[in-house]
């Protein structure tokens, strides 16, 4: 697995391999191994044990291991698993190493995705674990040593969480932690597993075990009263009891005793004088001076130990002393590789700051960090420099090297390690900062702004274009996802471009496609300029297209979609929806893109006016996210600011304003874009429900947040809903005169989208003031643009303005099909010569036969006669639903003469009118159930079998076109009904 395999590269050579443990030195713990077997029975148990340093938890895992003769894996978890992607990934490659088919090429592909996001954890989880599933033909235990440096991170804690509860019934785990581990007690109670917990008591040696230690590892015969001293004083510390064995064989018997025996009481400080008494002082004098230099080091390749000391043999030094004493260990089978053990470790770093001065263990630090450069160990090499205090080495890394961190998922490792920068010396540090920034982006947004500024002024300070070109580029970035700081964003457009043209040729593809999607987005967003997005945007996609980069070509897009959707080029738009909305189910595709075009995909359903699908396709990223999740997530405001809109087009008021009090309590405070949105919606539903006063306030507001996030779509889009508001607060003056600067400046960016938003809301005042002419003109233009472009909605059109526009134009002779179109399927309604509404009648015959009308139940299939019933049927199922009268008698009554079959038809069709007319206002029922020469039929009825019919058909076109997206839609619709 390609992707694996470089990943193997760069994890530490101890990681997938248990301890070297030198048996014959260990006391074997049948005891506890007996124990372990006998309570695991006939079921292979899951294993989990915590307890302090030294208390031999690793041994008894090894001894377990070899004597359950089941297969297994090993992870060592460190400090660099904190990064949830990282440990993931790890978790994958650890399992490659015994199984090459897992995880398949897909799987690995999506491990090593950059693009990675919290909420996806699981979904990848799983994926890894269905992998290895398919592998197992036999039980297999995956052992995680030393999981206490997990548990300050709820993430990786969650994955792991996770993992044991899906985890198939073959897969075992034995855990091992210095301290309690916050696993879920359903977890550990779950019937479907055997776990067995062990901790420091069960650990500890008893009498029986100190004697054996003794007798068998030192050949000691100890007397029974001071085993049970050693037992009482130690409480049976296996790493004191193993110390005190150790001073005792080199004293040849038990006069040492007291010298150890209360270690436990005194501390470590006892411990640390023991080591220089009994383990260094001892050794050749040759090696003082390199085990005090390489204790500065978490782990001692061999080939460093080398060059640091200029001990050529000093592996073969380390393998002697690794075989005669606990405290130094191999990490890898070949020996290539040492550890200290960690109070040793101590003792000599102690003596290592006393012996060495501060120059050299400052020259220690940097070659150290120098060789973990070379051998491609960023992040080692970067606290090996730090501890150096060697700024500049640390900034030339990052430079070089730094990607590799997003790359692997590692940002929490890289925030860890950079935080260590003192503030004095982080300022003048342009990569620390920036890389900083970067890896804030996920836990601490509001903090990767300010040191994305930093950097930009080291960078520009130092000339540094390309570092430049890169901060500039993330903060257009930040300022569109996240602050929503639109004129702030647009500042930096201009000079991010020059840059581009001038370093663009020196980036790789995937920053090239980074930057140019920023500029893509920024003119967008910033500017409205569709053109220069598009340019920008097209160059990233075929990018991304030719070298295949499946995650960037989902992300361009998305981008793509929305430059046509704020143009208001639907057909364009729906052509990149249709590419766009199978990348959701791809798995090379990142989590962060696939939420972006899920939310781009329900945000043109709002803006078609495809309210149900809206609804439909926004709970189903409520499902997959879950309703905590979402509602952290970028969609909620920008859907609560939608949804606020469909309650207005829906007459709605209160609920939108309900939504609008909840957006604006929110803590913490939205953005000054989201949150000028939210109040120029809201000063329009004040002035709905007569309340001028406050509705001209929040619309007041919203101009100012507008002003100052700034973004000319918005710019725009603010002029329009502030001058409706205007309308409807009795100020038909500033109105027209908002409504007109909102529509020029709608022409000229352009978006035909708000200038018929702008042109039919202008036409409403138009129409209050008496203005029909002017009105008229607004509409035919405005009506004009919905219908060339396929519009169905837009912002701020309630009901009642709707109706008196659609009135209007069906009146006069505009646009007359589309309007009574638009009239029946928003409104309801179907508009006659003069412009009146007349309210369509719903016929609900799939599932049993219902009338309604406007929502309102009429008659059931029990309130009709059989043959009342038969002839709606009949009715129903006719082309428009008219038949012929003479068609109709010869079907009820085929025996009868045709007069007789007119009177009895006369009386079936007077008593269905009679019906009616006792259900319907106003005596109407001649309005829907119409007779005239000859022929009967059903007027301003909507028929629920005929909308099933219509959107298969159209869901059928879609489908013959390959356009699933639109087809789904369009069967999800009919579904509906």
């Amino acid at each position: 697995m390609r992707q694996t395999a470089e990943f193997r590269s760069q994890v530490k050579l101890d990681k997938f391999y248990p301890p070297q443990v030198d048996t014959p030195r260990f006391l074997c713990r049948d005891r506890l191994v007996d124990r372990l077997l006998r309570e695991g029975g006939a079921r292979i148990p899951d294993i989990l044990l915590e307890a302090q340093a030294g208390q031999g938890k690793t041994t008894v895992i090894k001894q377990f291991l070899d004597r359950s003769k089941t297969a297994f894996v090993w992870y060592q978890v460190g400090a660099e698993d904190a990064d949830p992607g990282f440990f993931l990934t790890a978790i994958a490659t650890c399992i490659y190493a015994r199984f090459p088919e897992c995880p398949s090429a897909k799987t690995a592909q999506i491990l090593s995705c950059s693009d990675f996001a919290l909420f996806d954890l699981q979904k990848r989880v799983d994926l890894l674990l269905n992998d290895l599933c398919a592998c197992l033909t036999d039980d297999l235990y995956m052992v995680f040593d030393d999981l206490h440096y997990l548990l300050d991170h709820e993430f990786s804690l969650a994955l792991l969480s996770h993992l044991f509860e899906t985890a198939s019934p073959r897969l075992h785990f034995i855990l091992s932690s210095r301290e309690c581990l916050p696993l879920n007690d359903a977890l550990l109670s779950d019937g479907n597993r055997q776990w067995l917990r062990l901790g420091n008591r069960d650990l500890a040696f008893d009498e029986t075990e100190i004697t054996d230690f003794f007798y068998r590892i030192h050949h000691l015969d100890v007397p029974s009263d001071t085993i049970r001293t050693v037992a009482r004083t130690t409480d049976g510390w296996v790493m004191g009891i193993s110390l005190l064995g150790l001073q005792l064989a080199q004293q040849e018997g038990a006069a040492g005793f007291p010298a150890l025996v209360n270690c436990r009481g005194e501390g470590t400080r006892a411990i640390l004088d023991y080591f220089r008494r009994e383990i260094f002082a001892p050794l050749p004098q040759r090696l003082h001076r390199p085990l005090l230099v390489l204790s500065l080091l978490e782990e001692i390749p061999v080939a460093l130990a080398v060059e640091l000391t200029g001990e050529v043999e000093i592996g073969v030094d380390f393998c002697e002393l690794a075989r005669s004493n606990v405290f130094l260990r191999p990490l890898d089978p070949d020996r290539t590789e040492f550890g200290l053990h960690h109070l040793f470790q101590q003792f000599l770093r102690e003596r290592a700051t006393v012996a060495l001065s501060p120059q050299a263990i400052r020259r220690i630090y940097q070659r150290a960090g120098q060789f973990c450069l070379k051998r491609e160990d960023i992040a080692q090499a970067l606290r090996y420099l730090l501890q150096a205090g060697d700024y500049a080495a640390v900034e030339s890394a990052l430079q070089d090297y730094g990607m590799d961190f997003l790359a692997t998922n590692q940002t929490a490792t890289l925030a860890a390690i950079l935080q260590q920068i003192p503030q004095a010396d982080l300022s003048g540090q342009g990569w620390s900062c920036f890389y900083l920034a970067l890896a804030y982006m996920d836990s601490a947004p509001s903090l990767a702004l300010p040191l994305l500024k930093q950097a930009l002024v080291i960078f520009i300070a130092r000339q540094n274009d390309l570092g430049e070109l890169l901060g500039l580029a993330h903060m257009i970035s930040i300022h569109i996802t996240t602050t929503g700081h639109y004129r702030e964003g647009e500042e930096m457009l201009f000079r991010a471009e020059q840059l581009f043209a001038r370093v663009g040729g020196g980036l790789d593809v995937a920053m090239t496609i980074l930057v140019a999607r920023s500029l893509a987005m920024g003119y967008c967003i910033f500017l409205a300029d569709v053109d220069e997005a598009t340019r920008f945007a097209s160059l990233a996609l075929s990018l991304a297209r030719q070298e295949q980069l499946a995650n960037f070509e989902a992300a361009m897009l998305m981008v793509m979609g929305y430059i046509h959707i704020f143009a208001g080029h639907t057909v364009l738009a729906r052509m990149y929806m249709e590419q766009a909305a199978p990348c959701v189910q791809r798995a090379e595709v990142g989590a962060f893109n696939s939420l972006s075009i899920r939310m781009m995909l329900f945000n043109f359903l709002y803006i078609e006016g495809d309210f149900a699908n809206y609804f439909e396709q926004k709970n189903q990223l409520v499902e997959v996210l879950g309703n905590a999740m979402f509602s952290q997530s970028i969609a909620a405001p920008f859907c609560t600011i939608w949804e606020m809109d469909i309650a207005i087009n829906q007459g709605r008021f209160t609920d939108a304003l309900a939504l609008a009090n909840q957006a604006l309590g929110q803590q913490p405070p939205l953005s000054p874009h989201l949150r000028s949105q939210v109040l120029q919606l809201q000063s329009v539903v004040l002035g709905l429900l007569d309340q001028p006063d406050r509705a001209w306030r929040a619309a007041e507001q919203s101009q100012q947040l507008r002003e100052l996030s700034g973004g000319r779509y918005f710019v725009t889009l603010n002029q329009l809903m502030v001058g409706l508001s205007c309308f409807h607060c009795g100020r038909p003056v500033p109105a027209l005169q908002r409504l007109s600067d909102g529509i020029e400046a709608a022409r000229q960016m352009p978006t035909e989208y708000l200038q018929a938003c702008g042109l039919l809301h202008r036409a409403a005042v138009y129409l209050a003031l008496g203005e029909q002419t002017l009105a008229g003109q607004d509409i035919a233009q405005g009506l004009g643009l919905m219908r060339r472009n396929a519009y169905r909605h837009f912002w701020g059109w309630a009901p009642a303005a709707m109706q008196k526009i659609l009135s209007f134009a069906v009146a006069h002779r505009i646009e007359t099909d589309y309007a009574r179109e638009l009239a029946a399927e928003r409104l309801g309604i179907a508009l006659s010569e003069d412009g009146s509404a007349i309210a369509l009648l719903d016929i609900r015959t799939l599932g049993g036969l219902h009338i309604l009308l406007e929502g309102k139940p009429l008659l059931a299939a029990e309130a009709l006669t059989p043959l009342q019933r038969e002839l709606l049927c009949l009715l129903v199922s006719a082309p428009k639903c008219k038949m012929p009268q003479g068609i109709l008698q010869l079907h009820f009554w085929p025996d009868s003469s045709v007069d007789a079959a007119r009177m009895k038809f006369d009386t079936l069709v007077s008593r269905l009118r009679k019906t009616m007319t006792q259900v319907l206002p106003d005596n109407t029922a001649h309005r829907y159930l119409k007779r005239e020469k000859g022929m009967l039929w059903l007027a301003h009825c909507r028929v629920d079998a005929h909308d099933f019919l219509t959107a298969v058909n159209r869901g059928l076109r879609h489908a013959c076109r390959q356009e699933s997206w639109q087809a789904g839609n369009a069967f999800t619709t009919a579904r509906s009904l």
